[in-house]
């Protein structure tokens, strides 16, 4: 579904040789951008720049692009280990351009990249929040996501990528909130904390796979959703672990899903109501629960497939 075109592809290629071009000297391990500021220079905090894409093409590896004052500086695509933070600030991005994203990673093996502080908006248009196609690991924290195709499309191709998701908002996306799915043999790992993904037009958090996740959603909430909630879904010899701890699952087409016979969800001290469906499995996915839960007030509640004895 989320194949992109041989045109942005060219695009992205363009920007990670743009990147490459700057000579060493003239990176810098600390940016600025301001809604006030200019493309112009190495973006130091006396002249700040306008963009992220600029100011990431001036900052070294391992370097941070930090905001200034309040503006719009997107789209951007990131190809190294980079952090971007707006503590304080109103840091927006507002639209996906070519790259169809507001955020397209597409970083080396070992990169790490962390936003913090973040905004993206991208008004009903079909580009995603965040595109996630390669790197070590995606750190976001107190970020919002909304109206976007994707919230965050989380699909390496090759190893496994970490995604961390903390204190954040994924809403009223025209696709699943969170979408995590390691392409081939490419694997993941996933925690994600006090996040919300609310009002989505497909799932909310689904975790997906021909290989192997392993995950944590904990003190989150999946709201409002067209589909599932939570679903975990599996095919041919994948395996996909997910643990549900102290969440809550309402208000969706079906609470919590598990599809696949490599699929297994495990559920402890969490809710599930007001949903179509409670509990949902197939095709041998597997919904396990601690005891301490509370599934009940949904069209059809649904019953865990086992119980797991507390140690």
């Amino acid at each position: 579904m989320r194949h992109r075109s041989l045109s942005m592809g060219i695009i992205a290629i363009a920007c990670g040789l743009l990147a490459d071009a700057v000579p060493a000297r003239a990176a810098s391990p600390v940016t600025w951008v301001s809604g006030t500021g200019t493309n112009a220079g190495s973006c130091p905090v006396t002249a700040p720049c306008k963009t992220f894409q600029y100011a990431h093409n001036q900052t070294s590896i391992n370097g941070s692009i930090n905001v200034l004052s309040p503006g719009s500086f997107g789209p951007l695509t990131i190809t190294k280990p980079i952090s971007i933070v707006a503590d304080g600030v109103e840091a927006a991005i507002l639209g996906g351009g070519a790259i169809g994203a507001g955020i397209r990673i597409e970083a080396g093996a070992n990169a790490i990249v962390s936003l913090r502080g973040l905004t993206i908006d991208l008004r009903n248009t079909d580009n995603d929040g965040i595109d996630f196609l390669s790197g070590a690991a995606l750190h976001v924290h107190n970020c919002v996501i909304r109206k976007s195709a994707f919230g965050i499309y989380f699909a390496a191709a090759s190893g496994t990528s970490e995604l961390y998701v903390a204190d954040s908002v994924i809403a009223n996306t025209n696709a699943n909130g969170i979408f995590v799915i390691p392409s081939g043999s490419a694997s993941a790992r996933v925690v994600l904390d006090r996040v919300r993904v609310e009002n989505t037009s497909s799932y909310g958090i689904v975790f997906t796979t021909t290989s192997a996740i392993a995950a944590t959603v904990r003190d989150s909430v999946a709201a409002g959703n067209a589909g599932a909630g939570i679903a975990a879904i599996t095919f041919g010899s994948g395996t996909t672990v997910v643990t549900v701890d102290r969440s809550a699952s309402v208000n969706n087409s079906i609470g919590i899903f598990a599809g696949g016979t490599g699929a297994t969800i495990r559920i402890g001290d969490s809710t599930v109501t007001g949903n179509n469906t409670g509990l949902s499995t197939n095709t041998g996915g597997t919904i396990a629960s601690y005891g301490t839960n509370k599934v009940n007030g949904n069209g059809t509640d649904g019953a865990p497939t086992s119980t797991i004895l507390m140690k």
